[in-house]
């Protein structure tokens, strides 16, 4: 035992430099794509990479500060440097555009050349304008050294404190998610390693265990770490919860192995060391949770939005790597370094919650009133079960940061002083042989235009024709001279460099850009329909087409995803976790009842959440799947030591009895150790991940009530014989 022990200890530091070399890099791969967040393999996305393959990308910043008006020199100063750098293509402000407006063929005054620009590039009661930057592709590739340069040229070039300036659009939304992933990682994921290994010593009363607990829960994660990197996964803010997640896992796991530990060494002496005796007693329960929250995490993979599929199958991986590392390490690690063995004194010492007494006339009541406290659990199942089919999604921007953040406040000062910044793209299709001029055509996409500003929802609009020249309107000399000009090459190059308007072989293309607010309460679903059913009896009796895309239908698509997603995983880790309860247990009937407690955390959160009126998050939608999981951890080891306890002669009671004594304390251990390291993450700005945190929290919480006092309460009443009558 001694030579194979040295040999594992020896393997795990001799192979530690190449893990904690691919863990490094890892943690340095943070990549946070906005588009990453949006449902794949859907046909409003093939329409949306349609129209970028016609009018470019629309990935956007957009600046702004307190004083940036038509006469503010500074504007042009910083649109002049930044269009120098290689992370922006283009730049338009409004006074360019006006500039551009003013000039021939346009001759526009200045406040007609202004009123087409409101609430795109110049703000609706005033002359506030901003920079509107289009992203390259290097500054799509590091979006946030292209915020980065923003705020450096800013200084640099206008003195603008980044303090002052107001940023939005896809870009600084990925930057800003970028630094919050920093954080998470470098900052509140070492404080949540810290805090768990903190409860974790406190609880087992032992340094030299705690610490064996913690290298072997490090190990892991890094083993995790490393398999991202070296199968070519990249972090992003969702993966960010994947290290912290398998630590605490790890340490839960090993908190249990610890437990039968201590039992083996406590108990008569054995020529078998008690590690070797650990693994025999603990190996099956340990596996069975291992493999059961696996099932849970993997069936993230069932969703469509990338982030939420990665988390799922590395943080599957992850968990069947720690169990591993958990079986060779630990029992190697208490072999070769057993922990002081605890005096009767000591391992008996009562405390403030595990107290023998106080924990027998805690399952005493359960036991006694079996009945009240089973219907009791039903009754509030029921309650909450009722809210579940009201569940609401959201994955706007105004509910992924807090109220009181730097970005809802940029949002909000621009939609007040500039206009509306979420967009939504409408392309009207004029084929070849269509007899109608140029003329025609951007007149018809005025009244189109005009159509979607006359909806009750306030929005803006911006289309070729408020690029255009005055349309003519009769038959004088000035109106053909006019007409000639638009329907002129010079005229239709320069509508095809501000890319709204794409001439194919076979199709024109015209483009109005429509914005909505960010920031309220409008449902993008109704507001999509709304247009398309305005719009849609103007083209057909022009006998055109017309295509729908952009940001806002992708929005919606992902709000409903997310509810398919919740349920759909959570249906399938339930049905193969029922499945693999089915195959150790040997009895539907029991498995029936097992299941119970372990969709009790589930339904009371859920259905909670939706009292409160809580949307479901992206990160939300991890929490279900991933604690039914860790859910049935508890309940494995809780029903090991019944089972046992029948085995050996006892009554469901005794047995009941028995293994409550031996795994109570191990599970009120795990839980506390789980929600001390979950809960540092609430201190997040980034809403999904503030929710993610409090959501597993309230779920542990409720998996430990549903295993200490539903399991014994069903366990113990009359549907409990079913475990007899297998014996």
């Amino acid at each position: 035992m001694t030579r194979y022990a040295i040999a594992i200890v020896l393997l795990a530091v001799i192979s530690f430099p190449l893990i904690g070399y691919g863990a490094l890099r890892a943690l340095k791969s943070t990549s946070n794509d906005p588009r990453q967040w949006l449902p794949q393999s859907f046909a409003e996305t093939d329409t949306y990479d349609w129209f970028q393959s016609h009018f470019g990308t629309d990935e956007f910043a957009v600046v702004s500060w307190p004083g940036c008006d038509l006469d503010d020199p500074r504007v042009g100063q910083l649109s002049q440097a930044l269009l120098n750098t290689a992370f922006f293509d283009r730049v338009r402000t409004g006074q360019n555009a006006i500039e551009e407006l003013m000039s021939p063929p346009q001759n526009f005054s200045r406040t007609a050349a202004i009123n087409r620009l409101r609430r795109i590039l110049i703000g609706a009661q005033d002359t506030t304008t901003c920079l509107v930057l289009t992203t390259s592709v290097a500054g799509q590739a590091d979006r946030s050294a292209a915020v980065q340069e923003i705020e450096t040229l800013a200084w640099d070039v206008c003195q603008l404190p980044a303090a002052e300036l107001k940023l939005a659009g896809p870009t600084v939304d990925a930057a800003m998610i970028d630094a919050e992933s920093r954080k998470l990682l470098f900052g509140l994921a070492g404080l949540s390693a810290l805090v768990s290994f903190l409860v974790a010593t406190l609880r087992m009363r032992s340094i030299r265990l705690a610490i064996s607990v913690l290298l072997v829960a490090v190990y892991s994660t890094a083993v995790s770490l490393a398999i991202l990197y070296f199968s070519g996964g990249k972090m992003n803010l969702l993966m960010t919860m994947l290290p912290p997640l398998i630590y605490v896992l790890t340490i839960s796991s090993a908190v249990h192995l610890a437990n039968y530990y201590r039992d083996a060494a406590r108990g008569p002496s054995s020529p078998v060391p008690a590690a070797i005796r650990a693994i025999g007693q603990g190996w099956l329960p340990c596996s069975l949770a291992a493999i059961t929250t696996g099932i849970g995490l993997i069936s993230l993979m069932l969703s469509k939005i990338e982030p939420i599929q990665s988390f799922g199958f590395y943080s599957a991986l992850g968990v069947v790597a720690s169990v591993i590392v958990l079986f060779l390490l630990l029992p190697s690690a208490l072999y070769l370094f057993p922990p002081k063995p605890e005096t009767e004194t000591e391992s008996d010492r009562p405390s403030a919650d595990d107290s023998p007494t106080k924990g027998n006339a805690f399952i005493d009541a359960i036991l006694n009133h079996h009945a009240f406290f089973a219907l009791a659990c039903l009754a509030l199942m029921l309650l909450c079960a009722s809210r579940i089919p009201s569940i609401q999604s959201t994955v706007k921007l105004q509910d992924r940061f807090l109220p009181s953040s730097d970005a809802i406040a940029d949002y909000r000062w621009l939609e007040e002083h500039i206009g509306p910044m979420v967009p939504l793209e409408v392309a009207i299709h004029f084929d070849k042989d269509d007899p109608r001029d140029r003329v025609e055509q951007i007149k018809l996409v005025a009244r189109v235009q005009s159509t979607i500003q006359s909806l009750d929802e306030p929005v803006a609009t911006l289309s070729a024709f408020n690029l255009s020249p005055r349309l003519p309107a009769g038959h004088s000399v000035r109106d053909i001279v006019q007409r000639k000009v638009i329907n002129g090459q010079q005229t239709k190059q320069r509508l095809i460099e501000t890319k709204y308007l794409s001439d194919g072989e076979d199709q024109t293309l015209w483009r109005i850009s429509v914005r909505a607010n960010a920031i309220g309460d409008l449902d993008y679903g109704i507001f999509v329909e709304q247009i398309r059913a305005a719009v849609t009896p103007l083209l057909a009796e022009e006998d055109v087409q017309g295509t729908f895309t952009g940001v806002i239908p992708l929005i919606y698509k992902a709000q409903r995803q997310l509810l398919l997603d919740l349920f759909r995983s959570f249906l399938v880790a339930f049905a193969v976790i029922a499945v693999v309860l089915l195959v150790v247990l040997r009895n539907i009937w029991a498995t029936c009842l097992v299941m119970f407690p372990n969709i009790f955390p589930a339904v009371i959160v859920f259905g909670g959440i939706e009292w409160m009126n809580i949307p479901v998050q992206i990160g939300s939608v991890m929490t279900a799947s991933a604690a039914l999981g860790i859910a049935v951890d508890d309940t494995v080891h809780l029903l090991t030591w019944f089972r046992r306890g029948l085995d050996q002669g006892l009554s469901r009671r005794q047995a009941i009895e028995s293994a409550f004594s031996r795994c109570s304390g191990a599970m009120v251990h795990t839980t506390l150790i789980c929600s001390c390291g979950l809960i540092v993450f609430a201190l997040s700005t980034f809403v999904p991940i503030l929710h993610f945190a409090w959501l597993m929290v309230f779920l542990l919480a409720s998996a430990l009530l549903g295993d200490l006092v539903l399991l014994p309460a069903i366990l113990v009443g009359p549907l409990g014989r079913c475990f007899e009558k297998k014996r």
